[in-house]
């Protein structure tokens, strides 16, 4: 398997789509995009008469939204088959000059158009050379235009890391898709319960993200991608809104006005805000930051290698929480019982019928945003 394409692989193999989002109360859904488009420094009338390319649409359920703002041109690229068609569908209904949905690999597409935004979300993180995707797909901005990317980064991911490895423990004897939604429902049910906001069917999450295989993913953090494209980008915006600048703006002159340093800088002195959604962190150290996400980022690599088979790792799992605990335990007491409380369920083979009282409340923020200007 091309790893590069691992969740096309796995959408096409089964014949999925599983990123839908519930549109049914569709101005609930505008509102929650126009949202995330608004911290990201993108007002709706920006949208209105531009070029745009959304790379990993999925099922376009998100796309309705940059199609309704009547851009004059849309294209839109992904390489699931049933992904493509019911993109095709959902947006069927939109007037737009020139509009264009590609059925093509990320690294594989290729134009001679620039655009004025382009779009990656939810496509980079977990792939297995998620900067070579990144530079790629950033390549299609125009000069000032803007480049929008989300990332998992291990901070966030972290309790989702948990429950992946314990849900690993119970997909022995699974063969197919619905066995495995069918074992996975009534361990983490309980805990989904209590994620607010959640706009996706329960199915859909555990589709894909504790089946799809792992092979060789790869985190993709904001670092990740200040560094792999501070040559020519400008950080601009950020969801959740973490950037602070208290310069004035007369003396942020000269070529390099440090947009990225400061945008560096207060990514790891509140990178803590990331681990737990319930709780917002006053400002730290970038040392802690920086330990904190070594620690995180550890983890994923951790779970997966025991996910593909490398058993003798869970003990360095196990001791690796024990090590996040001690880092953010003065900080954050509520998030380090709920470390505590899962690690111990997983040493006991994380049984579907313990009544956890910590840990299914825990979840970090899953997805960030940037958004970038094109130098």
């Amino acid at each position: 398997m091309n790893n590069n394409t691992s969740f096309v692989d796995f959408y096409n193999k089964h014949d999925i789509s599983p990123v839908s989002q519930d549109i049914s109360d569709l101005e609930k859904h505008f509102q929650r995009r126009d949202s995330l488009l608004l911290s990201l420094g993108i007002p709706a009338l920006l949208i209105k008469g531009s070029s745009v390319i959304e790379f990993g649409a999925g099922s376009g359920h998100n796309s309705t939204y940059i199609a309704s703002l009547s851009p004059n041109c849309y294209h839109l690229v992904d390489g699931s088959n049933i992904g493509i068609k019911e993109t095709k569908k959902q947006l069927s209904g939109y007037k737009i000059h020139d509009f264009k949905v590609v059925h093509s690999l990320f690294l594989e597409y290729k134009s001679d158009c620039l655009f004025d935004i382009v779009w990656a979300e939810g496509c980079i993180p977990h792939q297995a050379k998620p900067i070579d995707i990144l530079k790629h797909l950033s390549s299609f901005t125009k000069k000032d235009g803007i480049f929008v990317v989300s990332m998992n980064n291990g901070i966030s991911y972290l309790s989702e890391t948990i429950r992946r490895i314990a849900s690993f423990m119970h997909l022995d004897d699974v063969n197919s898709i619905k066995e495995g939604v069918d074992k996975i429902l009534p361990l983490l049910e309980c805990h989904l319960s209590h994620l607010k906001g959640m706009s996706r069917p329960v199915d859909d999450w555990i589709i894909d993200s504790i089946l799809q295989p792992l092979h060789e993913r790869k985190l993709f953090s904001i670092p990740d991608a200040i560094e792999a494209l501070k040559d020519n980008y400008n950080v601009y915006g950020a969801s959740p809104k973490f950037i602070t600048d208290w310069r004035w703006y007369k003396e942020i002159v000269g070529d390099d006005r440090e947009f990225n340093k400061t945008a560096l800088d207060c990514y790891y002195q509140n990178n803590l805000n990331l681990i737990d959604y319930r709780s917002k962190f006053p400002v730290h150290s970038v040392q802690f930051g920086m330990e904190l996400e070594g620690l995180c980022a550890e983890s994923w690599d951790l779970m997966s290698l025991i996910q593909n088979g490398d058993t003798s790792q869970w003990q360095t799992f196990i001791n690796l929480l024990g090590e996040i605990v001690r880092l953010i335990s003065k900080k954050s007491p509520e998030t380090s019982k709920a470390i505590i409380e899962s690690s111990e369920w997983l040493q006991d083979g994380a049984p579907i019928d313990r009544e956890l009282k910590y840990f299914p409340e825990w979840w970090g923020r899953g997805q960030q945003y940037l958004s970038l200007i094109k130098k």
